[in-house]
């Protein structure tokens, strides 16, 4: 997702010693001096309306980097800093810069009570309820695996054809008009398009022309250095044209089929007309085996093969544990 700012806002702390609220960019307590602890939680004033600053320096300051704690009193000193500004320490001596990008809260939100839903204390898992589903994942994986055992595990076979059939088919094309819808990008050189439309084509993270820009909740995350950063995560529905158009095309108006139970396959041959062509060919061979009074019967492509099947010839057979055959080779 793209990460997008809508500005900066004022963050609060409060001083754990005398639990007074300060501005965040206020690096010691305005009631008592206690400097701003290192592991100070920043909080909004309230998250449900955010009065953007307007004040460029303190925008400078929320950009220019996390602010750093003096490594001999705590003091919270700006990114830029050399010097602590509370007891003049070296701050490239060990000065710990905040963490930024945290998600702040609310501090109004912290204060007020829970809702009484939110008081009731949580439904415990069952212990049972757990176990029982531990157990279930465990016998479901345990299945796979026996499953998986099954269709690898083969046994060899002695068998000696019985029976042999096959099919041989091929497309009969025409050249003629067809109307048809595509992405503008995507519509076939030399068609004629007849009319384009706005369609939703894919989301991205980043910003994209002719894109409507879709972004969640706001929310507020702490720069380090006492000035929140307001920011949406944002996704992007890309539009395109999606059109309609007409072109010549080579089309599938027919399939002509052959078949039959012997060792001599042949190719259909249609009559053409000057506008058709012959397309794609499929081919699909059944071998039937004979073994000990039992039957298998074996599906291939492979022509070759189908050809050397020749009834009472004798084949291995390796077959699974689901008494399909997996593969055959003349026996020798």
């Amino acid at each position: 997702m793209a990460r997008k700012t809508l500005g900066f806002v004022p963050l609060i702390w409060q001083c754990p010693s005398c639990e007074t609220q300060n501005p965040g960019p206020i690096k010691t307590c305005t009631s008592c001096g206690a400097p701003q602890p290192e592991n100070v939680n920043f909080k909004t004033v309230d998250d449900k309306e955010f009065n953007l600053i307007k004040d460029e320096a303190l925008i400078r300051m929320a950009k220019a980097g996390p602010d750093i704690h003096c490594p001999y009193c705590g003091t919270r000193n700006p990114n830029s800093a050399k010097l602590c500004s509370h007891c003049g320490g070296d701050l490239s001596m060990g000065g710990k810069a905040r963490q930024a990008g945290v998600k702040v809260g609310s501090a109004a939100e912290e204060e007020s009570p829970p809702p009484a839903e939110a008081a009731q204390p949580k439904k415990k898992t069952s212990k049972a309820l757990v176990i029982g589903g531990i157990i279930a994942a465990i016998a479901c994986l345990a299945g796979f695996i026996v499953l998986m055992i099954l269709l690898l595990k083969t046994d060899e076979l002695t068998g000696q054809v019985t029976d042999v059939a096959w099919e041989r088919s091929v497309a009969v094309e025409a050249f003629q008009v067809v109307t048809d819808q595509a992405w503008w990008d995507e519509v076939p050189e030399g068609a004629e398009v007849l009319f384009c439309t706005q369609a939703y084509r894919y989301t991205s993270d980043e910003v994209q022309p002719n894109a409507t820009e879709v972004c969640g909740t706001p929310y507020v995350e702490d720069t380090g250095t006492g000035v929140g950063e307001l920011v949406q995560d944002c996704t992007y529905e890309v539009y395109d044209d999606y059109c309609e158009y007409e072109a010549m095309l080579w089309v599938v108006i027919d399939t002509a089929v052959e078949s039959g139970d012997d060792l001599d396959p042949i190719w259909p041959s249609p009559a053409l007309s000057s506008e058709q062509r012959l397309g794609e060919r499929i081919e699909n061979y059944a071998i039937t085996f004979s073994t000990d009074g039992d039957e298998y019967t074996y599906e291939t492509t492979d022509s070759g093969l189908f050809l050397q099947a020749e009834p009472g010839s004798t084949w291995i057979l390796k077959v699974n544990q689901f008494n399909a055959v997996q593969s055959i080779e003349p026996a020798n």
